[in-house]
Parts: C-alpha cells; structure tokens; sequence
C-alpha cells in the first residue's frame, strides 16, 4: 500500500467520523443561538415595560401526525423487506419499522377517536 492510498483512508475515516459529529454540533449551536435571541428579545421588552407576548415562547406550529409517520414506516418497511427479498437477505428486518409504522397509525386512530368527544374551548 503505498502512501496515497493510506491518506485517502484516513481522510475518510477521519471525515466519516467528524462529518456527523460536526452537523450535531451545528444544529445544537442553532438551537442554542435561537432560544438566546428570544429570551434577549424578551428582556428587552421587559426593560421597555411592554408586556412580552406569550407567543414568543411558543415553538412553531409543526404538524405531530402520527398518521404521516406510520405511513411512512410503513412503506419503508415493505421496501426494506422487498429489497431483502430481492437480494437474498433477511427479509425479516423490513419488520421492525413495518410494526412501529403499525403501532403510530394504531396511536392516530386512538387520538383521533378522544378529539370528536372534545369540546373547543373558546
């Protein structure tokens, strides 16, 4: 093995390694910047006297759908088990998320039935 070949095996493990340590780094230093803005937003406004808005706190309104979830595991399951299948593998492991995507469309329908006895509050 000469020397190039060895460089280009380091710079691969190296990176292989760093890449995924360094996205997780990022996202976590863009969340914490975020909730340091709001709160300094927040003082700011206190310091003014104006009354801070509730909403500032609040995270944003993402869609918690269960329903999107078990579908989507669901059909990964079945191309997990299909490639499995295809390739002579342990079809098997397309089980795992066939049965999680099973037990979110399971949880859906059960809080999809408490929301009809609600009654919204004003």
């Amino acid at each position: 093995m000469d020397f190039g070949h060895t460089i280009i095996a380091g710079l691969a493990i190296t990176l292989g390694i760093c890449a995924p340590v360094a996205l997780i780094g990022l996202i976590l230093w863009y969340k914490s910047r975020k909730t340091r803005m709001i709160h300094e937003t927040a003082l700011r406004l206190a310091e003014k006297g104006q009354p801070v808005p509730p909403e500032l706190f609040m995270g944003a309104d993402e869609p918690f759908s269960d329903l999107r979830r078990g579908v989507v595991l669901l059909a990964l399951g079945a191309g997990l088990a299909l490639f499995m299948v295809q390739s002579d593998g342990p079809w098997s492991l397309g089980l795992i998320p066939i049965f999680m995507g099973a037990g979110y469309l399971v949880v859906w329908k059960l809080e999809a039935g408490k929301d009809k006895g609600r009654v919204p509050s004003p």
